[in-house]
């Protein structure tokens, strides 16, 4: 393609004589949808949350269409709070067209660390009383309920207790939530996230494909490829009917994630057994209290809480 004549100053320009033809726009999304089908993987590159319409784009998957398009993300901080109780960062990540040297977009990110998962820690104080033997029987159970009824002590309030080890003993302790006083611990963290989501929103931004992906709702997602194609497809078969029959796909799709789950909550009730302790650390650091909790969290913070887990205990997930 030869390159485009230079514009002067003040001379009226047709954007359309610039334009993408049908055929590369056609051509383009047709890649966008073939990588999402053939290499990415639900849940790790993408998700969809239930009720919403459309698949999260996650940072991974981000990574994969930068390499697909040839896209080289550069991080520039335009907005930065670093005080003593406060920390925000505001990213605008460009992405640069490696072959060529074009600017082809950017996009905005940013994070605070007043977000509620970062402005929280827990402390913890001894109560004295030893955890009783029936809590981890009703613990192995998933018995929720009847573990927090065994907790239980006079004077106390109930949703502040919880099983602790303390000085290589477990005691129930009183746990309270209280504001994070020191957000530098967090710093790498924050300043990590707002790059991640400004990758993300520039991503959508160079290849026009927010029609496919969504963003925003970076802890949540299953539907797949084409979801609003599938979507006015089935409204178009299935005019006059009552009711859309489920198909068979859609059934593999809910027992594969139901199956999912089973995995996950088997791999968080694996690290309890190994080390309740840590465990409960992390799950506190999420703002959740056993692996029941966790599994109604979103794929990407599910994720993260095992990443967590596995750094607590130096394994590989």
């Amino acid at each position: 393609m030869e390159n485009a004549p230079a514009v002067r100053q003040g001379e009226i320009v047709n954007i359309e004589d610039q334009a993408m033809s049908i055929d590369s726009l056609l051509g383009q999304v047709k890649l966008i949808q073939d990588v999402m089908s053939r290499i990415m993987v639900e849940d790790e590159h993408y998700g969809t949350i239930p009720g919403t319409k459309k698949p999260t784009l996650y940072k991974p998957g981000a990574e994969k269409l930068c390499l697909t398009f040839r896209l080289d993300p550069d991080y520039e901080i335009i907005r930065e709070i670093r005080d003593k109780d406060f920390i925000a960062y505001t990213v605008k990540c460009n992405l640069t067209h490696i072959p060529t040297g074009q600017s082809i977009a950017s996009g905005i990110g940013s994070c605070n660390s007043r977000e509620s998962k970062y402005r929280y820690r827990f402390i913890e104080e001894s109560t004295g009383v030893p955890v009783p033997k029936m809590y981890w029987d009703a613990r192995k159970k998933g018995d929720n309920k009847e573990m927090k009824r065994l907790l239980q002590i006079p004077n106390y309030d109930p949703n502040s207790l919880r099983a602790t080890k303390i000085d290589n003993e477990w005691v129930i302790a009183r746990s309270e939530k209280i504001e994070n006083d020191n957000p530098w611990d967090l710093d790498n963290t924050l300043i990590k996230m707002g790059c991640k989501r400004a990758l993300v929103a520039a991503i959508l931004n160079a290849t026009a494909a927010s029609d496919i992906f969504t963003q925003d709702l970076d802890d949540m997602p299953p539907e797949v490829i084409n979801a609003e194609v599938v979507k006015k497809t089935q409204k178009s078969t299935t005019r006059g009917q009552t009711s859309t029959p489920v198909k068979d796909k859609d059934k593999e799709k809910v027992e594969a994630q139901k199956e999912k789950d089973r995995e996950l909550r088997g791999k968080l009730k694996d690290y309890a057994k190994m080390d309740n302790e840590q465990y409960f650390e992390v799950l506190d650091s999420h703002s959740a209290k056993n692996a029941e909790d966790v599994i109604k969290y979103t794929p990407e913070a599910q994720e993260a809480i095992l990443h967590d887990l596995a750094v607590k205990f130096k394994m590989k997930l």
